[in-house]
Formats: C-alpha cells, sequence, structure tokens
C-alpha cells in the first residue's frame, strides 16, 4: 500500500530528526493545557509529505487541523501524543496517526521514540511491533489487573466522575496507573499485560482513539466508545469480564456525578 509504506519512512523520520531533539519551549493553548515547537514542527512535516504525495487529502491533525471533518481519505495524526510527559521529560510519550477511507481507518501506527517501538497495523492483517507479530494474552484475571487511566483533569465535573470510578475500580483490581499517554496506554494494552485502558472526557479526540483502537480491535480486544450524559468513554479490556465490569463502574460514575451538557 503506497501510502502506509510511505508515512512508515516519515513516522520514522520524524521521531528521529524531531521528537528526539527534545524540546521545553511550550505555548498555551488553554489553561492546563500547551504544546510545544515540536507538535508544530512534527505535524507540519507529516503534512508535507501528505500534501506531496496526495495533494487532495484531508487532514485531522490536533494542534492546526482539529476542525476537519472525517471523510474519506482523511488523515488522523497526533503528532506528539503525551505532550506533558515529552515538555517535562518523561519517556511515556510517541507518535501516533491513522489512515481513513471508505468509511473505515485502513491503517494505523505508534511510535514510541525513545524506545525505536514502532506500532503498524493494516486492517486485516494484524499488529506489528517492528516487524513482528503482536499476540496479546487475553487471561489476565480482573484482581490481577493494572488499568490505565489517562490523567486527572482539572474539570471539577470530571474530577469528580473519575475519582469516584477509580476509587470502585480499585476495591477489585490489583491498581491503577496514569501514564498520561494514548498510545502507551494502547501499547500497555497490547503486549505488556495490561487489563484495561479508559478514557473519560467530554469529548475524546479522534486522533486520541484511532490509530489505537484499530490494532485492539485487529487482535480482538472488546472496546466501547459511547455517550452518557454529556460524557464520553472509551474503554479497551483484555477480555470481556474486565470490559463488563469497568463500563459498569465508567457509567455508574457518570450517573451519580455528571449533568447534561
Amino acid at each position: 500500500m503506497k501510502e502506509f509504506n510511505i508515512i512508515k519512512k516519515a513516522i520514522k523520520f520524524a521521531g528521529k530528526k524531531i521528537f528526539l531533539k527534545g524540546s521545553k519551549n511550550i505555548n498555551f493553548k488553554a489553561d492546563f493545557d500547551y504544546f510545544t515547537d515540536n507538535d508544530l514542527q512534527c505535524e507540519k512535516y507529516f503534512i508535507s509529505v501528505i500534501k506531496k504525495h496526495f495533494p487532495n487529502d484531508n487532514i485531522l491533525s490536533e494542534e492546526t487541523c482539529n476542525d476537519a471533518k472525517l471523510e474519506d481519505r482523511t488523515w488522523v495524526i497526533d503528532p506528539i501524543d503525551g505532550t506533558h510527559n515529552y515538555a517535562n521529560g518523561f519517556k511515556e510519550c510517541g507518535i501516533q496517526l491513522a489512515f481513513f477511507d471508505e468509511g473505515e481507518t485502513k491503517f494505523s501506527m505508534i511510535y514510541l521514540p525513545y524506545y525505536d517501538e514502532l506500532y503498524t497495523c493494516i486492517r486485516g492483517d494484524g499488529v506489528l511491533l517492528n516487524g513482528k507479530k503482536v499476540v496479546t494474552q487475553k487471561d489476565i484475571d480482573l484482581r490481577q489487573a493494572l488499568i490505565d487511566i489517562p490523567s486527572l483533569p482539572h474539570n471539577d465535573n470530571l474530577k469528580e466522575i473519575i475519582l469516584f470510578f477509580m476509587s470502585e475500580l480499585n476495591k477489585d483490581i490489583l491498581n491503577i496507573r496514569m501514564m498520561g499517554c494514548s498510545c502507551w496506554g494502547f501499547a500497555n494494552i497490547l503486549r505488556k499485560g495490561f487489563g484495561a485502558y479508559i478514557v473519560v472526557k467530554h469529548k475524546i479526540g479522534k486522533w486520541d482513539l484511532m490509530p489505537g483502537m484499530l490494532m485492539c480491535q485487529e487482535n480482538n480486544l472488546p472496546t466501547v466508545n459511547k455517550k452518557l450524559k454529556g460524557v464520553e468513554y472509551f474503554i479497551v479490556a483484555n477480555n470481556d469480564k474486565i470490559l463488563k465490569f469497568a463500563e459498569k463502574k465508567v457509567k455508574e460514575s457518570i450517573s451519580k456525578f455528571s449533568v447534561n451538557k
């Protein structure tokens, strides 16, 4: 696939030549939310590559093209996922993207440059890590499960929801981790033995979910992405038992604290 081969080279180049340079030149886009100069440089580079080879394609990217519609031949890009980790010297961050066409995600990639780990997935061909097939063992017991929740928000309503369901989850699982990064959440569940990855927001960016969702679907991991009372939630779990348990706790928490948006 021409698109796949071109962007695979591009994501490795961006990781090694832009991402790994590091950056602490930050720009605030909202209270408690910022991007670095390398977020913009990575995004600019991907857009230039795509427009060179596919000038009529649509781009949906977090920093400068985040209001674009998801339509056929759309590139969905998170130029640096886990920006707060990245800007503060933590290695739990990466680059992720997906290509959407004919009503579905055709392929996706997640690159963790600090570890030189490249996850690739073409629909129907499974998930590869640096060219080797990723096999997810789907036998984690609930009481041995680590669950990843990306971060604690500053929004008081969401904070109440998340703190409550963390407390409820913690009664029956091994423990909770906050990696602060979608691509690490997906990598953890694909091959590192996590029980679930849970995101709860008023609106979840497509660049956060689409790359990893295809990979989880290809490895037959159960997922759910719904809205309840103005709150969107996404869960991918190691198995159906953990998914059912996690969704029950999330729905109870949203119902207890949320107001319709």
